[in-house]
């Protein structure tokens, strides 16, 4: 029986109930049918009760069924084969497709009217994000987040972990019937607000309409080639100002500091500092030798983590150091573990970058940071969220005959545990 059904029945028992209390006087079958009607309303209660209750779950499984598929509908749509038809379409000058907006309930508000990318492409820029980027290898990345996240990690240096070793040389042991040593963490947390990467291409018109190959294919694989160096560049030598904070900011006081040689010109370009950081065999074997075994604790010289990352017109100039016209490093001959960083130094795998941080050169206490070492998965954190959007713009180029596609992709980076860290720093002097 339907609820309103139920309403009704219990409209018109509850009436003959009344009809009868009113009365004077009962006679016995009076009597009877008032027992039959009361036992007749108490099972249509319980009935609407019940009634009642089925409905209420079958509407929070509704909304919650609503709210998983608006949740699923764009990755389910964008891996449709007709979603994919429709940006190949749109890419040449079609409609577009139905999934345009990133949603701002579970990524960063972007342009209007911003398309969203087969997920088919999405999964390949991922990888090859992946398979090309030093840094997303190496840290501790993770894709697809959503919201505003807030990474919390603790700052206690390898050393504290045995609070009293230094001074007493017993740590946390305790004699029995002791008391525990206090050893309390001491967490810190590195805020990640998204930062926008957006690449741009341009592609004729006449090309669109008259290309007989996978146009849309080219401008993805354009796109990826430029968003993947973008961010490398980004997680590497980043101001954290409209992008990530990079391993190399010299902005960094929880990181371990080698300084080296100062830089004695006043103008300060990046290729005086990589000959003051390379000055001679004793400096840079020195600085290097500092690093590894004195500033980078111990505890990381064993993690599978722990390398050096050092870009390319830094270790030219180490390779090239010589002692008695002999090499000094040999990085031909010093390769690693097959399928690892294709060099190491001082029993550490080499990661050597072409991105270079922003060169400083204001005179004065600024440094410039040239090269770094330590565990690079405890000491830095990368996050990217889901999503990666784009927008074709056929005015901007319409004198032209070319149409620009943009795309929108966000992530961010920062240093987490310091400890796990130490960076060669170059001064710039007056």
């Amino acid at each position: 029986m339907k609820l309103s059904e139920l309403f009704e029945s219990r409209k018109a028992l509850t009436a003959e109930r009344d009809s009868i209390l009113a009365q004077d006087s009962l006679t016995v079958e009076i009597e009877a049918r008032g027992h039959e009607v009361a036992n007749e309303l108490a099972t249509v209660e319980a009935e609407i009760r019940s009634a009642q209750m089925r409905e209420r779950f079958a509407s929070s499984s509704a909304v919650e069924i609503i709210a998983k598929r608006d949740m699923e509908l764009g990755r389910e749509e964008r891996d449709t084969k007709k979603y994919r038809e429709q940006f190949a379409g749109w890419l040449k000058g079609g409609a577009a497709p139905e999934v345009r907006a990133l949603s701002t309930a579970t990524t960063p508000v972007t342009a209007a009217g911003t398309i969203m990318v087969p997920a088919i492409y999405e999964t390949e820029i991922l990888k090859y994000l992946a398979a090309n980027s030093t840094m997303i290898s190496l840290s501790d990345y993770r894709s697809g987040v959503t919201g505003y996240p807030s990474l919390r990690y603790n700052t206690q240096t390898s050393a504290n972990y045995g609070a009293t070793l230094a001074t007493s040389g017993t740590g946390s042991w305790i004699a029995e019937g002791g008391t525990a040593v206090t050893n309390d963490m001491a967490l810190a947390e590195v805020l990640l607000p998204p930062k926008l990467c957006s690449p741009t291409t341009q592609v004729s018109q006449t090309l669109l309409r008259q290309a007989n190959f996978d146009v849309e294919a080219e401008v993805m694989l354009d796109l990826q080639s430029k968003m993947s160096k973008n961010m490398e560049f980004g997680f590497i030598g980043g101001t954290g100002t409209n992008m990530p904070t990079g391993i190399f900011d010299p902005a960094s006081t929880t990181v371990g500091v080698r300084s080296g040689a100062s830089c004695a010109s006043n103008t300060n370009t990046r290729a005086q500092k990589v000959t003051a950081a390379t000055s001679s065999a004793s400096v840079i074997l020195d600085n290097l030798t500092q690093m590894r075994y004195n500033t980078l604790p111990a505890a990381y010289w064993n993690s599978p983590g722990c390398a050096w990352i050092i870009p390319q017109d830094v270790y030219a100039a180490i390779a090239a150091t010589t002692v008695n016209n002999v090499p000094l490093f040999v990085p031909s001959a010093d390769k690693g573990i097959t399928g690892a960083a294709p060099f190491t130094l001082m029993g550490l795998p080499v990661y050597v970058t072409q991105y270079v941080p922003v060169n400083v050169a204001t005179p004065g206490t600024t440094k410039t940071v040239m090269a770094v070492v330590g565990d690079i998965r405890e000491s830095y954190a990368i996050r990217q969220w889901a999503g990666i959007g784009m927008i074709r713009d056929d005015i901007t180029l319409a004198t032209t005959g070319q149409v620009k596609y943009t795309a929108l992709a966000f992530a961010n980076a920062n240093v987490t545990r310091g400890d796990a860290l130490v960076q060669l720093r170059v001064s710039n002097i007056a």
